[in-house]
């Protein structure tokens, strides 16, 4: 994919300041975002937009963030969309959890907003 096309970022976050904030941070780095605030509209807008990389929070409405992940690896249409957790739930047990059910990075909030970036970056560099 051509540098000069814009990647696409599912947020998947119930927290409406986190959502606004994190989007505004990823528009401003010319990033195409789309946003869901539960777990059902999440996995619904993966298979139908089918963005670049999803950031999930595992502390959603509807299902939580496990059962997006799982949702998510678990579909032929969406296995192969890297997933980055962002959540606020401590525990290193959470984040093994989440990488080996398929996530490819694990971050507690709050975050340092270089250190995101610079993450997905390399992940969207990775996929390419």
């Amino acid at each position: 994919m051509p540098d000069n096309i814009a990647k696409k970022i599912l947020i998947v976050e119930d927290e409406k300041e986190l959502m606004f904030g994190l989007a505004t941070l990823l528009k401003s780095q010319g990033y195409l975002i789309i946003a869901a605030n539960d777990s059902l509209f999440g996995i619904s807008l993966a298979h139908k937009e089918k963005p670049d990389l999803i950031i999930l929070d595992l502390g959603l409405p509807a299902g939580g963030g496990f059962y997006v992940l799982e949702n998510l690896k678990n579909s032929v249409g969406t296995f192969d969309i890297p997933i980055l957790v962002l959540t606020a739930q401590q525990g290193l047990d959470l984040e093994e959890k989440a990488k080996q059910m398929g996530a490819v990075a694990y971050f507690h909030k709050p975050f340092e907003p270089e250190l995101l970036l610079s993450q997905i970056k390399e992940i969207l560099n990775k996929s390419n």
